[in-house]
């Protein structure tokens, strides 16, 4: 076997092998494809399902609703124990609400009361500043009084 026959194998297989490496790596690849678009598709499909799911229990509590509305004052008896459950808890959440409506009333008290309390403590204090600059005013009154007094004097001593 010459060197070119054996050269001619050697690339042969070489290519054998390139496309087989390539053949599997497409094969790969394309599974690859195939599970993530069947992912997406379920993920897809759960989402519609969950939407749906969602859709129907809405429906049937406006079902619910209306029915309870029109048949609470005498409900069948298979359903007398939801009814009863149902007004307790609507009487729950009426007194839970009465709850918040105190306590956000009791802040708006201590908050306008907070309020009049300052504005209280900064009329008393301008009161106390007015008093203050009275009694500053008569002191510098009197003191200058003085002055004149002493300057009076002073004039009477320096004429004599």
């Amino acid at each position: 076997m010459g060197f070119s026959e054996v050269f001619g194998k050697l690339t042969d297989a070489v290519f054998n092998t390139g496309r087989q490496v390539g053949e599997a790596v497409s094969d790969r690849a394309k599974e690859a494809r195939d599970y993530a678009k069947d992912a997406v598709e379920v993920a897809n499909l759960k989402n519609q399902i969950s939407s749906n799911r969602t859709t129907l229990k809405d429906n049937y509590a406006a079902l619910g609703e209306y029915y309870y509305g029109k048949f609470k004052d005498e409900p069948a008896a298979e359903v007398v124990e939801n009814v009863r459950a149902i007004a307790d808890l609507e009487q729950a959440i009426k007194d839970l609400e009465d709850k918040v409506n105190e306590i956000k009333d009791a802040q708006a008290e201590a908050k306008a009361a907070k309020e009049a309390a300052k504005e209280a403590a900064k009329e008393e204090a301008a009161r106390k500043a007015a008093e203050a600059a009275e009694t500053v005013t008569e002191a510098v009154d009197d003191e200058l009084a003085k002055v004149k007094e002493a300057a009076e004097d002073i004039k009477d001593n320096i004429e004599e």
